[in-house]
């Protein structure tokens, strides 16, 4: 049995799981299609529709104050979707950032890279003590900076502050280097 507009607004809003499935049919094909004309991908598709329902359902009591359940619908879509977006241009931007710290690394072929290793290992070797600490927790220990705080007791701006000297360092380092490196790359491997 089809449920009506506003009785099914006010069966969804006291938790009827039968309205809300009938909800679901009714509404899954206009908020796929609306969702696939945002993203232009199928899987994502999928899943922003698993989102929007999950979301609507976790919200089921506001049903009850739901004028126009379309527009409701299409507004939910619309922004998954865009936060969806956003959180890829996040992933994006980090992904884009991390490549360019790792520039200077990618100094000879990607068949030699235990000579990159080598390079960086004497890089960290040459840091002052606690810098390197402080590098190794963050960079081989993955820890956070209020972790690296905690266990050298010392501030979480200096955590941060030391990374970034650590960081100047083995760049400037790897730099200073390079011409080493190729040259024994171009004397060995030629």
């Amino acid at each position: 049995m089809k449920i009506r507009g506003d009785d099914l607004r006010r069966q969804i809003a006291r938790g009827d799981e039968r309205a809300f499935a009938q909800f679901y049919y009714r509404y899954q094909d206009i908020v796929a299609k609306h969702a696939f004309r945002i993203l232009k991908d199928r899987e994502q598709t999928r899943e922003i529709v698993q989102d929007v329902f999950v979301g609507l359902w976790q919200k089921h009591h506001l049903f009850v104050d739901i004028t126009d359940l379309d527009a409701y619908v299409f507004i939910a879509t619309k922004n998954s979707c865009l936060a969806y977006i956003r959180t890829r241009i996040r992933e994006k931007g980090k992904i884009e950032a991390w490549k360019e710290e790792q520039t200077d690394l990618h100094l000879v072929p990607d068949e030699h890279p235990s000579t990159v290793y080598a390079l960086l290992d004497r890089a960290i070797d040459e840091l002052p003590p606690q810098q390197r600490k402080v590098y190794l927790l963050s960079r081989h220990d993955r820890k956070k900076y209020a972790e690296i705080a905690k266990d050298l007791n010392i501030s979480r701006e200096t955590v941060k502050k030391y990374l970034q000297l650590a960081n100047q360092s083995i760049q400037s380092y790897i730099k200073k280097h390079k011409d080493v490196v190729i040259s024994f790359f171009l004397i060995f491997f030629s």
